[in-house]
């Protein structure tokens, strides 16, 4: 497939899951957020899934794009602008993005090519935050760890009742945690 072909359907997969989540997207919906028939979407994945895999190997290229962009701040300026990333407090469609990629990794429960595909980018997440946390002065494993899944933890419980303005404190919450501990260091 033409990369632009391919670029165009993960654009359009990216939109229908922000409007739909997971368990009502369909590859019509896809279809219908890009000038791609379904035809077209069905000659190169088999189906939903192989679809979605390959959704994942994308959104984990764009996260990687983002990590880099982040590295080129000021290390001062690097943790904050990677929570707005992860935490999806960029905009409204990031933060309905969220709700679907909470369901996207509800599906790793039950299927082990999604588990992979989120260890992969879990992975990613973890060495981003390593880093970061390890310029500023954070070079404990556990803390990373900790700090890793106090994220993860607060995308789960605030996207899932819909608190945007939790995730907000929440993004202000890990930011003092990180200068109380920069102070100790």
């Amino acid at each position: 497939m033409a990369e632009g072909s391919k670029q165009e359907i993960m654009e359009a997969t990216y939109k229908a899951l922000s409007k739909h989540g997971y368990a009502d997207l369909s590859i019509q919906r896809i279809a219908d957020e890009c000038d791609k028939g379904k035809s077209l979407i069905y000659y190169h994945y088999e189906d939903k899934q192989d679809l979605m895999l390959s959704f994942i190997d994308y959104m984990q290229k764009g996260l990687e794009a983002s990590h880099k962009e982040v590295m080129d701040l000021p290390e001062d300026q690097q943790l904050d602008r990677m929570l707005d990333i992860t935490l999806g407090l960029e905009d409204d469609e990031r933060w309905k993005f969220q709700s679907a990629l909470l369901e996207l990794r509800a599906q790793a429960t039950h299927d082990p090519k999604f588990a992979e595909k989120f260890r992969e980018m879990d992975e990613l997440a973890y060495s981003k935050f390593e880093h970061v946390l390890n310029n500023i002065g954070i070079k404990d494993s556990e803390m990373v760890e900790v700090f890793v899944s106090s994220v993860d933890g607060s995308i789960g419980r605030k996207v899932a009742m819909g608190d945007r303005e939790g995730l907000k404190k929440m993004k202000e919450n890990l930011n003092n945690l990180v200068k109380s501990l920069e102070s100790k260091n």
